[in-house]
C-alpha cells in the first residue's frame, strides 16, 4: 500500500503543475508601452506589497528603454527603501519574540517561586534567559538603525536591551541610543507644539471672518459668542475688542427696549409676557444678572398666584 502511494506521487506532482499553468499564463504581462507606464507599473506593485517585482520591472524597462535616468533612479530608490522595509520587518518579528520570550521568563519565574525543586521549571527559565540575552547585541543595533527614522520600534529595542546583562561596548551604545530618542522626542514634541499653534492662529483667523460675517448681517449675538471663542484662541488679537465693541453698541440698545417693555408688562401685571420679553432680552445678553433677577421675580409672583389658584379651587374636606 505505501509503495503504490509513493509510485502515486510524481503523478500527482506533475497533475498539479499542469494546473497551475494556465493560471500563470493569466499573470503574464504585454511588453511595456513606455517608460511611464513602467513607472506606474512598478509604483502599483510597491502598493501591493510586490517589492521584488517593481524592482524587476524597472529593470526590465532600463533594458528596454536605456537612457531613461528617471527609470534607473527609481530602481535605485525602490531598492533601498526595500532594504528598510525588509529589514524593518525582520526587526520588528525579533522584537516580538524577545518580548514574548520576556513575558515567558517572568511566568516562568512566578513557577519557580510557586515549585522552587521543579528542575523542569528551573531549566526552562534558565533557558529562555540565555535566549533572550544572547539577542542584546542584535536588539542594541536595532535600536541604532531605527532611532531617527521610527522612533516607537527603536524604543522598544532599547527598553529590551536596557534589561540585559550587558558589556561595556553595548552600554556606551545604549547611552547613544538613549540620547538620540530624547532628542527625538523633544524635536516631535516641538513639531507637535508648531503645529497646534498654526491650528490655532487658523482656527483663529476663520472665527474671526465668521464673526465679521455676522456683523455684516446684523446677527450680533452670533457675532459676540464667536469674537469670545477668537479672544480665547488670540487674547493678543487687537480686532476682537473693536469689533466687541461694534457689537455690543448695535445691541445694547433692542436689550435695554426689551427690558424697559417687560418693566411695562409686569406692572401691567401681565407676568408671562414679562417673562417672556426678559427671555428674549436675555437671548442677547445671556447671564446678565439684572435680567434674570426680574426673571425669577416674576416667575416666584406666578408660582405664588397658582398656588393660590390651586388652593381655591380644592374641595373642602369635611370629617
Amino acid at each position: 500500500m505505501l509503495r503504490r502511494l509513493l509510485l502515486s506521487l510524481p503523478l500527482l506532482l506533475l497533475s498539479a503543475c499542469a494546473s497551475l499553468q494556465p493560471h500563470q499564463k493569466t499573470m503574464t504581462r504585454n511588453p511595456l508601452a513606455s517608460s511611464a507606464e513602467a513607472l506606474t507599473l512598478a509604483d502599483e506593485l510597491v502598493k501591493a506589497g510586490r517589492w521584488s517585482s517593481a524592482v524587476n520591472t524597472l529593470e526590465a524597462a532600463s533594458r528596454e528603454f536605456p537612457g531613461q535616468q528617471e527609470i534607473e533612479a527609481r530602481r535605485d530608490s525602490l531598492l533601498e527603501r526595500w532594504q528598510r522595509q525588509e529589514r524593518k520587518v525582520e526587526d520588528l518579528i525579533m522584537v516580538g519574540d524577545a518580548e514574548n520570550q520576556k513575558n515567558k521568563i517572568s511566568l516562568l519565574e512566578k513557577l519557580s517561586l510557586a515549585e522552587p525543586g521543579n528542575l523542569i521549571v528551573t531549566s526552562r527559565r534558565i533557558y529562555w534567559k540565555e535566549v533572550l540575552a544572547s539577542q542584546v547585541e542584535a536588539l542594541t543595533a536595532c535600536g541604532e538603525f531605527h532611532v531617527t527614522t521610527d522612533t516607537p520600534l527603536a524604543r522598544r529595542c532599547f527598553q529590551l536591551a536596557s534589561g540585559m546583562v550587558t558589556t561595556q561596548d553595548i552600554e556606551q551604545r545604549l547611552a547613544g541610543i538613549s540620547e538620540q530618542l530624547r532628542l527625538s522626542e523633544s524635536i516631535a514634541a516641538e513639531r507637535r507644539r508648531v503645529k497646534e499653534e498654526k491650528d490655532r492662529q487658523h482656527r483663529a483667523k476663520v472665527l474671526l471672518a465668521e464673526a465679521k460675517t455676522a456683523i455684516a448681517a446684523r446677527d450680533y449675538r452670533r457675532a459676540l459668542d464667536t469674537l469670545e471663542k477668537v479672544a480665547e484662541l488670540q487674547p493678543e488679537n487687537s480686532e476682537v475688542p473693536s469689533l466687541q465693541e461694534e457689537a455690543w453698541s448695535m445691541i445694547s440698545p433692542q436689550v435695554e427696549a426689551l427690558v424697559k417693555l417687560g418693566d411695562h408688562l409686569y406692572l401691567d401685571e401681565q407676568l408671562d409676557a414679562a417673562v417672556a420679553t426678559w427671555q428674549a432680552a436675555l437671548t442677547l445678553k445671556p447671564d446678565d444678572e439684572a435680567i434674570l433677577a426680574r426673571i425669577d421675580r416674576a416667575e416666584t409672583v406666578l408660582n405664588r398666584l397658582d398656588a393660590l389658584r390651586r388652593q381655591q379651587n380644592s374641595p373642602d374636606i369635611t370629617d
